[in-house]
C-alpha cells in the first residue's frame, strides 16, 4: 500500500509541474500578445501624431520670403517637385517593414526586461 501513495504523489507532483509549466507558457504568450497588440496600435499613432506636428510647425513658421529667395524657389522648384513625387512614391511601401522592424525591436527589449 505505501508503494501506491508514493506512486499518486508522483503522479500528482508530475501533473502539477505539467499546469505549472503551462501556465507560464500562457502567461509569456498572453504578454507577448499585448505589447505586440500596443506596438500596432502605437506605431500608427505616432505616424499621426508626428505629420499633425510637422503640418502645425509649417503654418506658425511660414513667412514671406526675401525677394532674392523668390527667384531661388523658382529655380529649385522642379527638383523640389520631383523629390515630393519620389517620397511619396515610395513613403507607403516604407512604412509596413519599419513598422515591422520598429515591433520586432520593441518586442526584444520588452523581452529582456521581462528576462531580468
Amino acid at each position: 500500500m505505501r508503494r501506491t501513495d508514493l506512486s499518486l504523489d508522483e503522479e500528482i507532483a508530475e501533473v502539477e509541474g505539467r499546469l505549472a509549466h503551462n501556465r507560464m507558457q500562457l502567461r509569456a504568450l498572453t504578454a507577448e500578445a499585448r505589447s505586440r497588440v500596443s506596438v500596432r496600435n502605437a506605431v500608427p499613432v505616432a505616424l499621426v501624431a508626428a505629420l499633425a506636428v510637422g503640418f502645425a510647425a509649417s503654418r506658425f513658421m511660414r513667412k514671406s520670403p526675401p525677394p532674392a529667395l523668390v527667384r531661388q524657389a523658382r529655380a529649385t522648384r522642379t527638383s523640389t517637385r520631383i523629390a515630393g513625387a519620389v517620397a511619396s512614391a515610395l513613403l507607403p511601401r516604407l512604412v509596413r517593414p519599419l513598422q515591422q522592424a520598429i515591433e520586432q525591436w520593441l518586442s526584444q527589449r520588452l523581452r529582456r526586461h521581462a528576462a531580468h
